[in-house]
């Protein structure tokens, strides 16, 4: 069977199994499956495994990510991202960018978080997204995380614009929740795109109009060779 990894570019508004599900029918085989999933209001890399490389799943899935979000002040949503309803509004105090910066900074390093109510970690079998949209918000067990860097890129008036890097496992929705609560007030993800997980980056990703339109050929042409994977300490 041939096997190997394929780095695609997400575009908002689709779900990850739908890119797997996609990838599946161009090459005609079911064994394929991702190192990370996407939420599907983001954007961004998401590296798939095809045949024997999905044995090495979870190892790129512990891969350190980096991402480019955009975070809203002043309101609340129960997604904590642009998708969801609004649960509270509030002000937004006048603040720096010095002190924006430095809010920042302390929100780096490692620290426990606890994962959303919509989010794919299972609580009794179910994703908690499952339990939240059935009207029950079950709580997940916090987690360890590491957020390396966060770097402010932009600020203006209710929005801010940073790059940062964490470990697998870290939810940038709820690290945006803290740094709108540190900063006064409260927030959410309006835009998310996803840089890069490991050593596979944004710019080597394959567009997904592309992969949709690409003949078999063409497919397997641009599969990486699955001896990327037998070494996967991060090369970041």
């Amino acid at each position: 069977m041939r096997e190997g990894i394929v780095v695609v570019n997400k575009p908002p508004g689709i779900t990850s199994h739908d890119v797997v599900q996609l990838l599946r029918h161009k090459l005609g085989m079911r064994r394929i499956g991702h190192g990370g999933t996407l939420d599907p209001m983001a954007s961004g890399i998401l590296v798939l495994l095809i045949g024997g490389a999905t044995k090495h799943q979870r190892a790129v899935q512990a891969h350190r990510k980096r991402y480019e979000a955009v975070i809203r002040l002043g309101i609340q949503t129960d997604t904590a991202d642009a998708c969801g309803q609004v649960l509270h509004t509030a002000s937004v105090p006048p603040v720096t960018h010095e002190h924006v910066t430095a809010v920042l900074a302390s929100c780096t390093g490692p620290f426990t978080q606890v994962p959303p109510a919509f989010s794919a970690v299972k609580v009794q079998g179910r994703p908690l997204y499952w339990w939240a949209r059935r009207g029950r918000r079950l709580a997940a067990r916090p987690r360890r995380v590491e957020v390396f860097a966060i770097e402010l890129l932009e600020f203006r008036g209710d929005q801010l614009r940073c790059r940062i890097e964490c470990s697998a496992g870290t939810y940038i929705r709820t690290l945006a929740e803290t740094i709108a609560g540190r900063l006064g007030t409260v927030g959410h993800v309006s835009e998310l795109t996803r840089l890069s997980v490991g050593h596979w980056h944004f710019a080597h990703a394959l567009d997904l109009g592309w992969l949709a339109r690409a003949s078999l050929e063409e497919i397997w042409a641009c599969v990486q060779p699955a001896e990327d994977l037998h070494a996967c300490a991060d090369r970041t």
